[in-house]
Formats: C-alpha cells, structure tokens, sequence
C-alpha cells in the first residue's frame, strides 16, 4: 500500500507543482483581473465535476462494485459492467454539453450572482464557459478510465494524466493567449485541449486489459443503475468540501474585482498537501478496503485504515501549520509576478490563513469517506455532507458582509470540521478501529506543529524583501520551510514518534 502511496504522491506531486506553475503563469499574465475573475468562475464548474469524479463520486460509488465484481464473478462480468457504465457516462455528457450550450447565460447568472448582467465581465464568463464545456464530458470519460485502471492495479497511467494536462495548459497559456484579442480565451482553449490528451493517454491502456470491448455477456448492465444510485448521495457525502469551495466562489462574486480569483489562488495552496497525501492515501486505499470488505477482513481494513490515517495526519497537520506561518511569504514566491500586484498577494494570503485552518479537517473527512463507502455505509456521509453544506451556506451569508474573503475561508474551514466530527463520531462498529489512538497521534502531531509555526513565523522576519532581490527572498522562503520539517521530524524523532517509526518501517519493507 505504502509502495502505491509513495508512487501516486511523486506522480501527483509532479502534477500539483505544475498546477503551481500554471497558476503562477495565469497569476503573471492576468493577476486579480476581470478576465482572471471571469475565467475561474466559468472554470468553477467544471474544476468541481473534476474533482468530483476524479477525486471523490466516481471511486467510491463505481470502484467498490467493481472491485467486488472482480473478486467474485471474475473478469468477463466486471467487463461488462466497465463498458455499460461507459456508455451510460458517454451519453450523459454529450447531452449536459448540448444543454449548456442553450442555457449558458441562465448558468452564469446562478453561479455569479455578483456579476452585473451583460457587463463585460458576464459576457465574457458566458464565451468562456462555452469554450470549456466539452471538457465536462472529457472529465467524466478521464475519471472513469482512472477508476477502472485503479481497481485493476495500474496506479502510475491515471495519475500521469494531470501531469500531462497542466503542461498542456501551461502552453496555451504562454504561446497561444497571445493571438487573442482577449488572451484569456486562449487559456480557455487549453483547458480542452487538456481534457482530451488526458483521454488520449488512458484509452491505450484501457484497450490493452480489454475494458471498452464489447462484452459478449450482455451490451448493458443492470448494476450500472446501482452505481447511479449510489453516485448522487455521493455527491454530497464525499465531494462536500468542493462544494462548498465552489459556493464561496459564487458568493465572492459579489466582492470587489478580484476577489473569486484570490480565493482561487488560496484553495489552490490548500489543495497541494490534500491532494499530494490525503488523495493519494485514499486513492490507493479504497480498492484495497473494497475487496478486504467483500471477503469480510474487517481486521485488516481496520489496521490499513488506522494507519493510513496516523501517516496522513502525521504529514498535513505541519504543513498546515507551514502554510499559516509563512501565508503571505509563499504566496508571494508562488504568484507574485507581473500582473499580480502587492494588493493581490495580500488578499490572497488573508483568505489562505483562514482557508489552510480546516486542512486537517479536508483531509480527514477524505479518508474517513474512503472507509464508509468501501464498506457500502451511504447514509453517514450524506447526512455529513448535507450538515456541512448547509453550514458553509449559512456561514458564508454571515460572514461575507463583516469579513469579507476571510469570512468565506472560516466559512469553508467550519463546515468541513463539523463534518469530520460527524464521521469520527459514527465510525462503523463492523471495524475495531482505535479512535483514542488516532486522537493521539493528531494531538502529539498538533502540538509540535504548533511550537514549529512559532518558530517558522520568527524565522520569517528575517526573509529579505521580495521587492529587493527576488533570488534571496525565494532562498529565504526556502530555507524557512526546510528549517520547520527539520525541526518537525527531529522532534517526532526525539521523542520516539509511532508515526515516525511506522513511515520508516514501511519504507524499508517496500525497499523504497
């Protein structure tokens, strides 16, 4: 499990510093504009269907019957099953992509609400959104090959495929946006550019293990309604944390110019550690927890779990810290070019403070969402996500006219926390899972944590200017994150950390 891990963070790593760089070139090119704002909130939508899909619904309402398919009836029906669903996903997204097309202005209205109708700002979000809306049913196909190659083992395919859309973006966003007249139509282009590559590059190995053949079995499978089933509660249950993202997008609208960009850049910090460790873990747990479950090894999903969670846990609480300790300072560093102006990196670093306070709590409703549904338990994480979208929507009509962009962040922070909580609460009694233990390993990780944000926020004042030599500055930033983690883990290392000695005991039975 560890050795999977450890292989999907390093391919998502890749994909996440490049995300980095094509928000640094957006951020460079464009800053906190009306194209920028327009862009993202055309974007919002499909960036929530991908995550959605790719991240959350599809894995956990497709991969466990899949998986357990597998097990039991044996390839030919999970074949079938693959394909059937497929064909149910193929045709859904051509008619939502037809559907948009009509109805775009009716869509823009509803998810910018702040957006002044047949401004410049609207019009543009509406040729944006129309650019971008074959890339909903590119996503879905995408998180679909990556479910099925997931549950078959094949780890390495599906999370390449990121990687290879972000350089793809990046490219339009340097050599293409310039040919426009409005350069941000360029960026749009490459978004869909992007969505087919990332098909491209899966389909051949898809073929290869013989998934999108035709069964001989039967064309269309009943099971695949089971998955649909399943697939709406889960989208409430396992993607609350980017709905509510996209929520506080729609209300930042509202806000000044530059506002839905900034909170933008913000997730966008936030989402680095969530992805590179919380969805990886849960990537790489969820076929192993579906297949232990249908052979009935609660014991053993429950010694993966526990562990997964420790390791998690044990990584993204410092890297919360890091991120509020040094918020304007990499911020700064990451974005702070060209168009992005020293108001931007102040808006922006505002919001991540508040935002990167619930990071805990995103990762933790990820993992513990992976369990539920690989034991088939729908209901704890749809009232979860119900109560935690409903909060965002109250805190967010709270906060926004006090607080502004720091408002929506604790809005977000707040919600995801009373869902964990939720969760935790409600763990299944099938698996003998140790919550004290855990609430042990987050706190010893809580508290170093918090005695390295002190240390890393002095360390800081002495970080050159960034006005005065960016090379410094960006070294100073550096050496600020790296003297944090030695400090961290010499920490955990000095009081002999359970963590500690689990990470390296994985690593030296995987040889890694």
């Amino acid at each position: 499990m560890l050795k999977n891990t450890v292989l999907l963070s390093i391919l998502t790593f890749a994909s996440r510093v490049l995300g980095i760089i094509r928000d640094a070139v957006i951020a460079m090119y464009f800053g906190t504009s009306s194209q920028s704002d327009a862009f993202f909130i055309a974007f919002r939508p499909f960036d929530l269907v991908r995550k959605l899909f790719s991240e959350g619904v599809l894995n956990l309402s497709f991969v466990p019957l899949f998986s357990e398919t597998l097990e039991k009836d044996g390839r030919n029906r999970a074949i079938a099953l693959a394909f059937s669903f497929f064909c149910f996903l193929s045709i859904a997204g051509i008619l939502v992509v037809l559907t948009g097309l009509f109805f775009a202005p009716l869509v823009i209205k509803i998810i910018a609400p702040g957006f002044i109708i047949y401004s410049y700002k609207y019009g543009l979000t509406i040729i944006l959104f129309k650019i971008m809306l074959p890339y909903f049913w590119l996503v879905l196909i995408a998180a679909f090959c990556m479910g099925v190659l997931n549950s078959l083992g094949s780890f390495g395919v599906p999370a390449l495929a990121p990687v290879v859309f972000n350089l793809v973006v990046i490219w339009f966003a340097l050599m293409i946006s310039k040919y426009f007249d409005t350069p941000i139509i360029g960026l749009a282009m490459g978004v869909t550019i992007g969505g087919l590559v990332q098909i491209f590059i899966q389909i051949p190995f898809m073929i290869r293990m013989g998934i999108l053949k035709i069964p001989r079995l039967k064309f269309f499978d009943s099971r695949v309604f089971k998955v649909i089933k399943i697939m709406v509660p889960c989208m409430i249950g396992a993607a609350a944390f980017q709905i509510n993202i996209a929520v506080a997008s729609f209300f930042a609208s509202k806000l000044d110019e530059g506002s839905v960009s900034a909170f933008y850049y913000a997730d966008r910090l936030v989402q680095f550690p969530m992805a590179l460790f919380a969805v990886s873990a849960s990537t790489v747990l969820l076929p192993e927890f579906s297949k232990k479950a249908a052979l009935g090894n609660m014991n053993e999903i429950a010694q993966l779990f526990s562990a997964g969670v420790k390791i998690v846990f044990f990584i993204t609480i410092p890297a919360m810290a890091g991120l509020m300790a040094l918020d304007d300072k990499i911020v700064a560093l990451l974005f702070g070019y060209g168009a992005f102006n020293a108001n931007a990196i102040q808006q922006t670093a505002e919001c991540l403070i508040f935002l990167s306070s619930g990071l805990w709590a995103f990762t933790g409703v990820r993992l513990f969402v992976t369990l539920y549904y690989a034991l088939s338990n729908i209901r704890i994480p749809l009232y979860s996500g119900i109560i935690a979208v409903f909060l965002n929507l109250v805190f967010c009509y709270l906060f926004i006219g006090s607080l502004g962009l720091k408002g929506l962040g604790i809005s977000v922070s707040l919600s995801a926390m009373a869902g964990f909580i939720i969760l935790f609460i409600n763990i299944p009694g099938t698996v003998n899972i140790d919550k004290f233990e855990i609430m042990v390993s987050a706190c010893r990780s809580l508290f170093l944590s918090v005695i390295m944000f002190f240390i890393v926020k002095q360390a800081a004042f002495f970080i050159p200017a960034a006005g005065n030599n960016k090379f410094l500055f960006g070294a100073g930033v550096i050496i600020c994150i790296c003297f944090g983690m030695v400090f961290y883990f010499s920490a955990n290392f000095f009081i002999s950390s359970p963590e500690l000695k689990l990470l390296k005991n994985g690593f030296t039975r995987n040889k890694l």
